[in-house]
């Protein structure tokens, strides 16, 4: 073997130590019992000598030699490790809780950040919803990203987008029917050949005239008209020029009538108007007038010798009940208008 120099002591033999090199305690004791279950080695729990408790020994495994128990061993004791094994366990423990400590930063960062983009992206929901709710359907928010607050922006974009749509497709529809309901409306108060009002909505709103003026104490003055030898216009002529005749006759009475004046084709030849606001004698002027007028008109501009006049019957007491009977009152005036010669306004003074 090799001699050590000269003033050098010679190496220490310790016998075999640890495979770390380590000197002094073991890293782990454990209890030793012999067959009786007396301690021989206590691991600092028990004394040499004492029993083994009941406790202990259902944990303690034997050692067997040549087949027979020689000794018991309990796994109890305590753990002794060394001071470099120490200093790595502590030094595992710092870097865990640094490590844990990083991390819960970290993440509260990461949700800080999460926080701020997700309140913004709620922001301009809650924003477009309020808008919404206002009436303005068609909103659009910003779309950030691709993670689940992305989508859900995008999807409420395409909710937005869709309402909108069909919002505006509604009120088109909306809008159309409703003007199909007008023209329905016109349609059922309308007399179709000379676009005057018919006799149902005459009787309807001339009882709204009537019962106005009893309630008010206003004057209302109703009239029936009738074109003078009506037939013979279509016998002698033709039913297209009569046709002519009723539809120029609604077009003079229609240009002559005041806002507040109703005016229809009551049936036939016959015509009616009511006169709201109108005393008798005014009444009876503004019959004369339409007289005049149609006497007047070029007639000879729908047939060389054609010739149109009308007679009329004028009411104006409302102590007559209805309007139906002051309508009634007239119509016995226009009679007399045909006994006593036509073309003429009768009324009862």
């Amino acid at each position: 073997g090799r001699r050590p120099p000269p003033g050098e002591a010679p190496p220490r033999d310790d016998g075999p130590g640890p495979r770390d090199g380590r000197r002094g305690e073991p890293p782990y004791h454990f209890i030793l019992a012999d067959r009786n279950y007396r301690v021989l080695l206590g691991a600092g729990v028990y004394e040499q000598g004492q029993p083994l408790p009941a406790a202990a020994r259902k944990d303690a495994r034997p050692v067997e030699v040549q087949g027979r128990i020689a000794a018991y061993v309990s796994p109890e004791g305590v753990l002794t490790p060394s001071r470099e094994e120490q200093q790595y366990l502590d030094a595992m423990r710092d870097a865990l809780c640094f490590g844990v400590s990083g991390a819960a930063v970290l993440a509260i960062l990461l949700g800080l950040l999460l926080s701020r983009s997700l309140g913004r992206t709620l922001s301009h929901l809650t924003g477009a919803v309020r808008a919404m709710h206002g009436g303005s359907l068609l909103q659009r928010v910003p779309v950030e990203g691709r993670d689940e607050v992305a989508e859900l922006a995008r999807a409420f974009n395409a909710m937005s987008e869709k309402l909108a749509r069909s919002h505006e497709e509604l009120s088109e529809s909306h809008q159309t029917i409703l003007a199909q309901a007008e023209q329905l409306r016109e349609l059922s108060v309308r007399d179709a050949l000379t676009k005057l009002h018919n006799r149902r909505h005459f009787d309807e709103q001339a009882s709204s005239l009537f019962s106005h003026a009893v309630r008010h104490k206003r004057p209302l003055a109703v009239v029936i008209g009738d074109i003078d030898h009506f037939k013979r216009i279509n016998d002698n002529f033709s039913h297209a020029t009569g046709d002519a005749v009723l539809r120029q006759v609604g077009e003079i009475l229609r240009s002559q009538m005041r806002l507040s004046d109703l005016v229809a084709r009551y049936g036939g030849e016959e015509f009616v108007i009511a006169f709201p606001e109108t005393e008798l004698s005014q009444a009876a002027a503004l019959c004369d007038k339409l007289r005049v007028i149609i006497e007047s008109f070029p007639w000879h501009q729908v047939h060389p010798e054609l010739k149109v006049t009308m007679s009329m019957g004028v009411y104006a007491d409302l102590a007559a009940g209805t309007a139906e009977a002051m309508l009634q009152k007239a119509d016995a005036l226009l009679y007399r208008a045909k006994e006593t010669g036509r073309n003429r306004v009768c009324f009862a003074a």
